[in-house]
């Protein structure tokens, strides 16, 4: 069956991206090796193809999150891999993958049937290795991806490990609650396996709702959901007690990711000019009935990745 969301082959390289100063907000142009900003004469490195925009305190107060979160990534075996989402029989997180191919061409589908226009212009942010970024240029969209770990193995710079011509894609080093990028430039923004990790999800909605077009998408894929808060506080305290077995280290509660709770999302969301829906959560009856499963396996609820579509309101 042909892709709904595949399109020809558009050759769009990386410049078209509309990069702003992080501290001025001002356009940013090439010049030698890395992007100026002419108002404040300031000049921001490009670094095998990623630009570095994140402020420099902000990358310093970053560090301690990032060893450890690039650590954890490397013992569990997690690395930027040719094909992605797709991998080979026997591939240690083959399930997992598989539960994120699935959802990721659902939710491609679902963006297409609400966007007016075949081609878009795209930002993936928290973007790892840009998987995703790399199949959305595959399929002829103009893409930028933004992400404060650039480890070449599982960070911005994988990406050169997905694509052909790592070029095309437009990436940069910076947060996602902090753009440096233009207001209403792209049709579509993404967010895999990303959104729990902020820590003001209302401040993150309202800046990913700035860089969106009118009558743009926010795409949410493969963040932990919970119908109840207390199921998400244990799943994080088990996970800080496991790395603090394996490390030996006392791991704090603000270098781990989060969740989101079902119940809280649409108020989050509309307050930040965001009119939400959720696909594929279970009806009551399938969710009693895996609730009861998960709590003799695992002594509690566990997550589920509903996927999520949200228009810009207005």
């Amino acid at each position: 069956m042909k892709n709904p969301t595949a399109m020809p082959m558009v050759e769009a390289g990386a410049g078209w991206a509309p990069w702003r100063c992080s501290y001025c907000g001002s356009a940013l142009l090439p010049h030698g090796e890395g992007l100026r900003c002419a108002d404040e004469d300031r000049w921001f490195g490009t670094d095998g193809g990623v630009h570095r925009l994140l402020p420099a305190d902000r990358r310093r107060a970053l560090q301690p999150f990032l060893e450890l979160y690039q650590r954890t990534r490397r013992d569990e075996g997690w690395r930027a891999e040719r094909g992605l989402p797709r991998v080979p029989p026997g591939h240690p997180h083959a399930k997992l993958w598989a539960g994120r191919a699935a959802r990721f061409e659902r939710g491609l589908v679902l963006a297409a049937q609400a966007l007016p226009t075949p081609r878009w212009d795209v930002l993936e942010v928290g973007a790892g290795c840009a998987w995703v970024s790399a199949r959305l240029v595959e399929r002829g969209h103009r893409v930028a991806a933004v992400d404060v770990n650039l480890d070449p193995f599982d960070g911005l710079r994988g990406a050169d490990r997905l694509l052909d011509a790592p070029l095309r894609l437009a990436r940069a080093e910076a947060e996602m609650d902090e753009l440096p990028l233009a207001p209403s430039a792209f049709d579509l923004v993404v967010a895999a396996g990303a959104l729990h990790y902020t820590h003001d999800m209302p401040r993150t909605l309202v800046e990913l709702r700035r860089v969106t077009r009118k009558g743009g998408l926010l795409l949410i894929l493969d963040s932990p959901t919970y119908r109840r808060r207390p199921d998400g506080e244990a799943m994080v305290a088990d996970r800080m007690e496991a790395l603090e077995r394996r490390y030996s280290l006392p791991i704090p509660r603000e270098s781990q990711s989060s969740y989101l709770v079902l119940g809280e999302l649409r108020g989050v969301f509309s307050s930040a000019g965001w009119s939400l829906e959720v696909h594929g959560w279970p009806g009551r009856l399938r969710e009693a009935v895996r609730d009861a499963v998960e709590i003799v396996r695992h002594g509690r609820r566990t997550a589920r990745f509903p996927i999520m579509l949200a228009r810009r309101d207005g």
